[in-house]
């Protein structure tokens, strides 16, 4: 089953999304969700069932309506995040047939696509929603089209259809598939006991009673305990950490209670997210506004907290014990003053502590005994003169990590403003939630005025001192929003009294209303319109909204990328090793250590390589493997070729390689003008007489701009499969990659061959945005001399990390301008300069730089324009093409100089 692809390893991108559903005896009850593959336990899947995008349906058999209306709304390019697309989707029609519009946009918020921009998955969305989404079901209820009267000329024939409904065939919720009877019966008969799976390196124990893993905690108080392997899961994966013994306590029902009392909400530590939304949701529906403050602050924190696919598995006892500073719940439960009820062996009734105190102290030593175990969370209702708020400030709006959130609370003295208690947490700021408990004290008794918000900013941002390197860094933005936070709090409570009495206490001014104004996800509707040429032939498909060859394929999951080519006789799998040095000498490498490894084949170094290590473009190398020096972090020194991926990642671990740095080590373009550190040819293009235009003009602008860099982010990462045929070297190469015939060209002088003994196949690139041609060469080339060496077929297929380790993205670009105009604002001179960071090789560095000038005149008439464009040379990756290939950062600068 290849259809499920893995994107990213880390449950951020949803190409992986599965469909789990589960029988609740107690309920008589299936619950279907989504969830991510890649974090997954397989042990945790005992007793349910798992849908992939191949039980949805085939082109063999019957194509599911989600997987018709993907493909013919044009909802897919490259294909590869279409299957999770579509079990994301069909996850929500089988709990929803008749989905919201906010139901949809919420069950796709955990999917990445990279190519379509998402308007047209949205649009095939649209069609199962029950209410209209069309711009006609607005107030004036006249079609966007018909608004744009001027568009074409009246005599010209347009079309805004891009795809046919009626072509639909209808959702019939009853074709589905059935819960499996068999797993049906074992759940109603399953024995409560425990359930222990060994494995290679570790072993998996999953209790069925709060005393047995009461006992197993005694055994072993270091295991963690496992849920939603979505905080232990990433950490085994890529930070290295180990556990040889796993608990898994979500099937004990003490840890799933849903408990409501006349004080709050208890609810088990191993509820899932998704149901603490539902269960907090109905709370507020039926409660009233004065007792649901914080479950409306909580629920607004779990609308943004990871995706869909996330919320589903992870718990919120995992949440609050795992004490990470990015958590969004930690800071407003703990600032709303929930409670923890801990079990530990001998003790009769719960331990209850306040949340707050395991954030205490401010460092992230948990202060829960080892043998203690968070059996359930008590959320109290609000009460009468108490204010909650929570706030977060990410990089997106959905599915990111917080750069600071927070959770406040406050109090008031009965019928005035005065402060009987506050509450202030903070997240992201340092390794784990904080509390400004010095600031709160010094505020009892005080009023809610301006006053109050003057002395509570200035002790806030001295108590929460981001120190010069802060966790996560953005130091400056974040001391903003920590008071930025209060700020918003202090407003929000300020209208809540207003609006209780608009005699006594002040409103707020009319220009701060939008700051109080929550950004609401809305299901997004547009119209294309586009020319209908009657006469056209039938057979000529330009112009025309032509559903994409492989559509239904992407939406079937039967399209095939390079991890999904069947395995080869005798295949080997290869993973690379990396320096962890921007410019060092190769001392030595030891290889001792990986070749001990279980199932490790062999070692592949420049040695093995039998022609060319060395490709010259320009007079800088384009180098395979790493001889005596790198000149980057993540240069390819060596590579572990073994029996399976696992093996081979982790005998390149064992690699062990001693460096003697060298200088100097430029990071920056700044530090390469310092060191006059360019790749050849540097581009001049000029017109007209620069020098003496500027004698002429009226005013002139001088300034320069500074532009970030950007990662591809194509969702199949770099791969390879290297076939040898077994003689005269002859190999077939199949590789994601843009340009094939460079594949060809590079593999062929790495094995010293002539290129027509090179096959090299592609059948489809799962995105690659410029990012898969000289880097895509050269991993073809480290495959095809591990495959030449053994005589046996080798996979290379980068983890992500490997691939935005190894690899460039869109070149930083710094622009300095000197501009003169005249006062009725024509332009009359440029005089500009173009620094861009080519990295550590040429790649593509040149020309891009020489795009950038070509292009750098956007749209206006200069006369005389004198522009130089340099490519430096860096200690980074190679950076390389991207989307636009220089003519971005040269728009933005030339918009930044006329804007100004």
């Amino acid at each position: 089953l290849t259809g499920t692809k893995y994107g990213c390893g880390g449950g951020g991108c949803g190409a992986c999304t599965v469909m789990i559903s589960t029988y609740e005896p107690a309920s008589k009850k299936i619950r279907h969700y989504s969830a991510n593959a890649c974090l997954l336990p397989i042990c945790s899947l005992y007793g349910v069932a798992v849908t992939t995008v191949e039980g949805v349906g085939s082109t063999k058999g019957r194509v599911h309506p989600v997987q018709e209306r993907l493909a013919k709304c044009h909802g897919s390019q490259c294909g590869f995040c279409t299957p999770g697309m579509v079990m994301s989707i069909y996850t929500l029609l089988r709990n929803y047939p008749e989905p919201t519009s906010e139901q949809m946009t919420a069950a796709l918020a955990g999917n990445l696509c990279r190519c379509t921009g998402y308007r047209p998955i949205l649009d095939a969305c649209k069609t199962f929603c029950k209410e209209s989404v069309c711009c006609q079901s607005k107030a004036n209820g006249k079609c966007c089209l018909d608004q744009e009267e001027d568009l074409f000329d009246k005599e010209e024939k347009v079309s805004t259809g891009l795809f046919s409904p009626d072509e639909f065939q209808p959702l019939d919720p009853t074709q589905e598939f059935i819960f499996p009877p068999e797993l049906m019966r074992m759940a109603e008969n399953q024995p409560k006991r425990n359930l222990v799976f060994h494995g290679e390196r570790m072993t998996w124990i999953s209790p069925g009673s709060l005393d047995e893993l009461q006992d197993l905690k005694i055994v072993y108080p270091k295991a963690p305990l496992v849920v939603g392997n979505t905080s232990v899961g990433p950490e085994m994966k890529f930070g290295g950490v180990f556990h040889p013994i796993v608990i898994a306590p979500a099937r004990i029902p003490d840890l799933n209670v849903v408990k409501c009392t006349d004080d709050g909400l208890t609810l088990g530590a191993a509820c899932s997210l998704s149901l603490v939304k539902d269960i907090l949701r109905n709370a507020v529906s039926e409660l009233p506004e004065e007792k649901t403050k914080i479950f409306c602050a909580v629920l607004q924190q779990l609308r943004t907290l990871g995706g869909e696919q996330i919320r589903n598995v992870a718990s919120l006892g995992g949440n609050i014990i795992s004490r990470k500073s990015t958590s969004d719940l930690n800071p407003i439960l703990a600032a709303s003053n929930c409670m923890l009820n801990l079990a530990s062996r001998g003790k009769r009734r719960y331990l209850r502590i306040p949340l707050s105190d395991i954030f205490a102290d401010g460092v992230s030593d948990n202060t829960i005994m080892p043998e203690e175990i968070l059996v359930s969370v008590h959320i109290p209702h609000s009460r009468k003169g108490e204010y909650i708020s929570a706030f977060r400030q990410a990089p997106r709006r959905e599915n990111a990590l917080p750069i600071i959130n927070a959770g406040m609370r406050v109090l008031f003295e009965e019928g005035t403003d005065k402060i009987k208690d506050l509450n202030i947490f903070y997240g992201g700021a340092a390794s784990t939630t904080i509390c400004a408990k010095q600031t709160c004290r010094t505020l009892i008794g005080r009023c809610w005025n301006e006053q109050m918000l003057d002395e509570a900013s200035r002790l806030v941002l001295k108590e929460i001192a981001l120190p010069g390197s802060a966790w996560g860094e953005k130091v400056e933005y974040k001391k903003t929003l920590v008071v930025s936070f209060f700020y918003r709090f202090f407003l929000e409570v300020l209208q809540s009294l207003n609006t209780m009495d608009p005699s006594r206490y002040p409103g707020i001014p009319m220009e701060y209303e939008s700051v109080l104004q929550d950004f609401q996800t809305k299901m997004p509707w547009s119209i294309q319109v586009y020319q209908a040429n009657p006469s056209q032939s039938p057979q000529d498909p330009v112009g025309r909204p032509i559903m994409h060859q492989s559509g239904i394929k992407h939406a079937t999951g039967e399209a095939v990328y390079i991890d999904d080519l069947p395995s080869v006789d005798g295949e080997l799998f290869l993973a690379v090793v990396t320096s962890s040095r921007a410019h060092a000498k190769i001392v030595s490498v030891d290889t001792s250590e990986a070749r001990k490894g279980p199932g490790v084949f062999d070692i592949i170094t420049a040695n093995d390589v039998p022609a060319t290590n060395e490709f010259y473009y320009s007079n800088d190398p384009e180098i395979i493997f790493a001889r005596n020096k790198v000149i980057c972090v993540g240069q390819i020194v060596c590579a572990v070729v073994a029996d399976s991926d696992v093996h081979a990642k982790q005998a390149a671990a064992k690699v062990k390689i001693e460096y003697e740095v060298l200088e100097p080590v430029i990071l920056t373009i700044e530090e390469a003008l310092k060191h006059n550190s360019f790749f050849e040819p540097k581009r001049k293009l000029e017109q007209g007489n620069v020098d003496q235009a500027f004698e002429t003009v009226d005013s002139i602008l001088e300034g320069e701009i500074h532009i970030g860099g950007q990662e591809h982010f194509y969702m199949e990462t770099q791969s390879v499969l290297a076939i040898p045929r077994g003689e005269d070297k002859e190999m077939d190469v199949f590789v994601s990659t843009q340009h094939p015939a460079f594949i060809q060209e590079m593999v062929a002088a790495s094995l010293g061959v002539p290129a027509n003994r090179i096959m090299c196949h592609v059948k489809r690139v799962g995105g690659a945005f410029g990012g898969k041609l000289l880097k895509a060469g050269l991993l073809a080339s480290v495959a095809a001399v591990a495959a030449n060496k053994t005589s046996r077929a080798v996979r290379l297929i980068l983890s992500r990390g490997d691939d935005m380790l190894i690899t460039g993205g869109r070149h930083p670009f710094i622009g300095k301008y000197k501009v003169g105009f005249m006062n009725d604002g024509r332009i009359r001179a440029v005089d500009a300069i173009y620094y861009i960071d080519g990295g550590c090789t040429p790649d593509e560095s040149v020309l891009v730089a020489e795009v950038s000038l070509l292009k750098m005149d956007n749209a206006y008439k200069i006369p005389n324009l004198r522009c130089w464009a340099y490519a430096c040379k860096t200690n980074l990756p190679s950076n390389t093409a991207f989307r636009g290939f220089g003519f971005p950062q040269s728009a933005l600068v030339t918009e930044t100089w006329i804007t100004e």
